[in-house]
């Protein structure tokens, strides 16, 4: 399985995206890009400024690639908390193994990260996420209660973390996972993108088994579940290399958020809370 990652990460260090690409990573096709180095990166990030939800209510996922959807298969979103840890590599890997093998059915997912865990090491696996067609969406910069925080702290955590995120895939906002799933009214009026949440959890952080974290999503799993685990647990690695095809023959595929959204016509507001998100 270590070839698999050896490979993606030469080819992302090579041919990363660039910001304003239109090209599709799903249909691995990439643009030569040198992305500046460490210091610089760090030098350049200016948070920004959030935008009131009520100034801009609907989320835009019109560049979204969904080419890659098979449309009569029942579509669930993954999503790994606490990114970049370092076992994200070997989830690249389960996920390069499977769609080398299913060319038919691709698998990706959403990166929510937190831009306190950017380093001058893993600053390179978000490039490589970003390549290969996986989502990255905002946890914060420093894992903080939310809904504890006043307005000035809570856009510093969010903006701060958008900022860094910017500086690889070029989007300005990210969809939102806030820590431990807290939201009250005042960060939904405060945050100027959806609020992503779950209703399959893999309690993957408690120490659970590889076969726990299994069933608790291929038993639960319905059409429109977004399941959340996380990338620093062995465990979860163990697991995926059996969900995976797994949820393929049961009749799945497996997306990130937003290309959720788009195939199943669901329109995401900014501030609104989504725990699962069903097809129209």
């Amino acid at each position: 399985m270590y070839r698999y990652f050896c490979a993606i990460l030469l080819s992302a260090c090579l041919f990363f995206l660039p910001c304003c690409s239109g090209k599709k990573a799903n249909n691995l096709q990439f643009n030569v890009y040198m992305p500046p180095s460490f210091d610089d990166f760090f030098e350049e990030i200016i948070p920004l400024e959030g935008t009131p939800n009520s100034q801009n209510p609907i989320w835009d996922v019109s560049d979204i690639d969904i080419s890659y959807i098979q449309q009569n298969r029942k579509l669930i979103a993954f999503t790994f908390d606490d990114s970049p840890a370092k076992t994200l590599e070997n989830i690249f890997a389960v996920f390069a193994e499977y769609n080398e093998n299913n060319p038919d059915c691709k698998a990706t997912a959403t990166l929510f990260v937190n831009g306190g865990l950017v380093t001058e090491d893993s600053i390179q696996t978000l490039h490589a996420a970003n390549a290969l067609g996986f989502e990255l969406g905002n946890h914060t910069q420093s894992h903080l209660d939310l809904t504890t925080l006043p307005n000035e702290e809570l856009h510093a955590e969010i903006d701060t973390t958008d900022a860094i995120l910017s500086k690889i895939d070029g989007k300005k906002q990210h969809l939102l996972r806030p820590p431990f799933g807290f939201i009250n009214d005042a960060v939904k009026a405060q945050t100027s993108a959806p609020i992503i949440n779950w209703n399959v959890d893999t309690m993957d952080w408690s120490k659970v088994s590889a076969e726990e974290i299994y069933h608790s999503v291929y038993d639960r799993v319905s059409s429109g579940a977004i399941v959340l685990m996380h990338d620093g647990y062995p465990n979860t690695v163990e697991a995926l290399k059996r969900l995976l095809p797994d949820l393929k023959n049961a009749g799945y595929q497996i997306v990130s958020v937003s290309a959720l959204a788009k195939a199943h016509g669901c329109t995401l507001k900014n501030g609104g809370e989504y725990v699962r998100l069903r097809k129209r």
